[in-house]
This record gives structure tokens, sequence and C-alpha cells, in this order.
């Protein structure tokens, strides 16, 4: 379990993680968590955002080998670029109604990822934002989304099938690049 002395906030922004890892509850008030915070925590198990926090910086858990359960709260806008990047043990990802931008690279080499709800509002999907999520079976698009940028869905060698929503109005090159088990596309 975390205590207070394991982060790094200023101005409400958790600039870094220096605990031990394990399972980790985020202080109240902080209200956004900062570019690399957890960067290469390969230790961390579980984190619990709490409400109030808005954004995930870019890299904020890159390298988290051993994050296998995160908790977002309603009220975050933005998963930036490479929030979650080689989080290979996380298995699922709730993302809640609110967030309108997923970065690129977000949720790139989560490999043992199976499923993900996109929640209506998200626009933007970015640029191989969930590239090499070999085990990702099962993606929801909503009808918000108008961008799938490059390589977003690449590499998703479980992906089976896709609806693409009336809304999309571009998809990136390679979006769905090497999804060799993808039979069933809906546009």
């Amino acid at each position: 379990m975390s205590n207070i002395n394991d982060f790094v906030i200023e101005n409400g922004v958790l600039k870094k993680y220096q605990g031990q890892g394990g399972d980790v509850v985020i202080p109240e008030g902080v209200t956004s968590i900062g570019n690399w915070a957890f960067n290469g925590c390969s230790s961390l198990t579980s984190v619990v955002i709490p409400e109030g926090v808005t954004s995930i910086g870019d890299w904020a858990f890159n390298g988290c080998s051993s994050l296998t359960s995160v908790v977002i709260p309603e009220g975050v806008t933005s998963i930036n670029d490479g929030a979650f990047y080689k989080c290979s043990s996380l298995t699922s990802i709730v993302i809640p109604e609110g967030v309108t931008y997923i970065g690129r690279e977000a949720f790139r080499y989560c490999s043992s990822l199976t499923s993900v709800v996109i929640p209506e509002g998200v626009t933007y999907i970015g640029a191989s934002a969930f590239c090499y999520c070999s085990s990702l079976a099962s993606v929801v698009i909503p009808e918000s989304v108008t961008s799938i940028g490059t390589g977003a869905f690449s590499s998703c060698s479980s992906l089976t099938s896709i609806v693409i929503p009336e809304s999309v109005t571009s998809i990136g090159d390679w979006a769905f690049n090497c999804c060799k088990r993808l039979t069933s596309v809906v546009i």
C-alpha cells in the first residue's frame, strides 16, 4: 500500500511516484497525472486514480509491466500519448465517459489486453493507440469517433471483427495492418 511520501505532487500534478509499487492509491487532491510519473515502475500491480483527475499525461505509466488493473474515474478527459505503453499485464480497461481523446501509442504493446470499450464522447483514436495489443479480441468504437489514426489497431492479431460507425471520416494508413484474424469489417 502507498503512503503520501511515495508521491511528488506540485500544484495538484502528480510529478513522480517513488514508492515500492504493488497496489497504489493516488491521494485525493491530485488533478492530473504528469508526464512520466510512474515510468518504468515494473512492480506496480494496480492503481486507483481519484475523482478530480482530469488527464493522464504522456507516458505516465510507460513500462509498468506488472500493472494488471487501473481504475480511471469519471472526469478524466484525455489519455495522452503513450500513457499505458508496454503495460503488458493489463488485461482490460474501462475508459470512462468524458474522455474525448486517446493519444498516440496510448495502449501500444499492452499484449494481455483482451477487450476495450471506447465510450461515447471520444472523437479521436490516436496513431498506434492499440498497436501490438495481440490479445485484443473485442473493441467497440462509438458514434462520436470521427478519426482513427495511422496504425491504431495494427498487429491486433486476435481481433476478429470491427464495426466502424458512420461518424468516422478519416481512417489512417495501416489502421488494421497485420490483423490476421480480422474476418468482418462493417463500415
